[in-house]
């Protein structure tokens, strides 16, 4: 989705010159352009959503049509309205969304409202007769082929699906609701949690961690002017720990479990439209220092939505917090890629016993939600036993 153009009509462009923020899934990324030019149309709206490969922009030269370029570009499936002028010689090509996997689906050009003309639809003549005799609408047909063309084993599947339901109007909404349209965030979120409750078999594990001593020795940094915060400690001690117990930095790729040989943590950062989860690599090699250097430059680049794709992907294992909030304990969701969550809740002083007396400590309550099919009971409670060792006994976490 075009979040922001920093071009218009009319605009000369250079090669590497930003002309747009683009939103993903997890983040808004600039968008610098390959080709140079005068901007002749912007095809792509600001907060549209688009296929990955469709064109976005027209450069050219001064007095050329845009439109020539589109159908250039797009084949067939263009849509163009059938009062427009003569088309002139084809300008420049279109610049074009970054393409960072391969198309999902046929992307189509439109230019004037209305229904698509079938004759306009790029399908070999097997697949427009067989979708024929099926009753089948090529516009309801991801194409699989060259340029999004539609091939037989596409007029199958769809075949296979069965009929394709269409949407009907929505119902109209009671006075008072508000109907919030989804952020490309917040889609990619119900689409990853939808899967991981389906597909992932959890289970949850909760254990008490006294802080006390965590909490003295972050006092003292802090006193050195060294900043660090509780959960670069539980950051570290998660590293720490999966190096000892590689059952628990696993996934299930479908068929078996893959041990990884890296520790990556990701740390879920919440935003106003949704969660994302930056990566802090080699975790288990750095310093607790360092681990809040990088994680307070995660944490404020992914607020500004800053942050590139590469700092979003890749992690082995994820630390949630919710401890800021007041949450004393809770469950988090799997992510689909790795074998367990840990869920961390707020550092709360209790009654506790020690010695035989009462005293007040300093506990926090965190939460391992595991994939059954990556682990066991056994293998997740030993984790976080050796988690609480390192925990309450920091310098053998700092050693």
């Amino acid at each position: 989705m075009i979040a922001k153009w920093h071009i218009k009509p009319g605009d000369k462009v250079k090669r590497g010159q930003l002309i747009a923020e683009i939103e993903t899934d997890k983040a808004t990324m600039e968008f610098e352009s390959f080709d140079a030019g005068v901007v002749l149309e912007l095809v792509a709206p600001e907060g549209k959503t688009l296929a990955i490969g469709a064109p976005i922009a027209v450069f050219g030269q001064v007095g050329e049509d845009p439109r020539a370029a589109l159908l250039a570009a797009s084949g067939t499936p263009t849509v163009v309205s059938v009062a427009a002028p003569a088309i002139a010689a084809p300008a420049t090509p279109p610049t074009a969304a970054p393409e960072p996997a391969a198309p999902t689906s046929l992307a189509k050009i439109t230019v004037t409202d209305g229904a698509v003309d079938p004759r306009r639809i790029a399908a070999s003549p097997l697949a427009r007769r067989l979708a024929q005799e099926a009753g089948l609408s090529l516009a309801a047909i991801p194409g699989s082929g060259p340029h999004g063309r539609i091939v037989k084993s596409d007029v199958e599947r769809a075949a296979t699906a069965g009929p394709t339901v269409r949407p009907t109007a929505a119902p109209p909404q009671p006075a008072g609701d508000t109907v919030v349209e989804l952020s490309q965030m917040r889609k990619a979120i119900a689409r990853r949690m939808a899967q991981a409750n389906a597909e992932i078999p959890h289970f949850y594990l909760t254990i008490v961690i006294d802080m006390g001593r965590v909490a003295a020795i972050r006092d003292e940094l802090a006193a050195a002017e060294v900043k660090v915060s509780f959960n670069d400690f539980v950051v570290l001690g998660c590293a720490k720990a999966l190096r000892l117990h590689p059952e628990v930095n696993a996934f299930w790729n479908g068929q078996t479990i893959v041990r990884r040989g890296d520790i990556h943590i990701g740390i879920a950062v919440a935003l106003e439209e949704g969660l994302v989860v930056p990566v802090v690599r080699h975790a288990d090699s750095l310093s607790l220092s360092r681990i809040a250097e990088q994680a307070r430059d995660l944490g404020a680049r992914a607020r500004t939505k800053t942050l590139e794709a590469a700092a979003l992907s890749g992690s082995t294992f994820t630390v949630s917090n919710l401890g800021m909030f007041g949450i004393e304990a809770f469950a988090a969701v799997v992510n689909p890629g790795e074998g367990a969550i840990l869920a961390v809740g707020g550092i709360s002083d209790e009654a506790v016993v020690v010695g035989g007396q009462l005293a007040v400590g300093k506990r926090m309550r965190v939460t391992l939600s595991c994939d059954h099919r990556v682990m066991d009971g056994a293998q997740g409670a030993r984790f976080l036993a050796t988690l609480r060792g390192l925990m309450e006994h920091p310098v053998r976490l700092l050693a």
